[in-house]
């Protein structure tokens, strides 16, 4: 009975680290961190001088590029950085972000090649 009461209060205790932990990381992936930011935002791309359309944007990222986002928009700069970084890496595309986080002043994000 007691190695049972240890796990628990073991599983209890790695859950509470990994909320405090979330706290301060821009993602929040798998974590128990609630939802506190709001961003409204677009993304545009253009590949070899050529703008894709919303439809292709969507497609390519398998992800809404427009909308509203309840999580960290660091997620969605990840999820572009990862593609651009792997799959899209010979596609020298130009990424840009248009987003405004909880009502704030719009701000711009630009995907740099790693």
């Amino acid at each position: 009975m007691k190695v049972r009461g240890f796990i628990g209060i073991l599983f209890l205790c790695i859950q509470i680290g990994l909320i405090v932990h979330a706290r301060f990381i821009p993602e929040r992936f798998f974590c128990w961190a609630p939802y506190d930011q709001h961003t409204k935002f677009q993304v545009f791309v253009s590949i070899d001088g050529k703008t894709l359309s919303p439809e292709e944007t969507v497609a390519r990222y398998k992800y809404k590029m427009k909308g509203w986002e309840q999580r960290s928009i660091d997620n969605i700069f990840s999820l572009i950085s990862q593609y651009e970084n792997t799959y899209g890496k010979d596609d020298n595309a130009q990424v840009t972000m248009i987003y405004s986080t909880n009502g704030h002043d719009e701000k711009k994000w630009t995907f740099k090649h790693e």
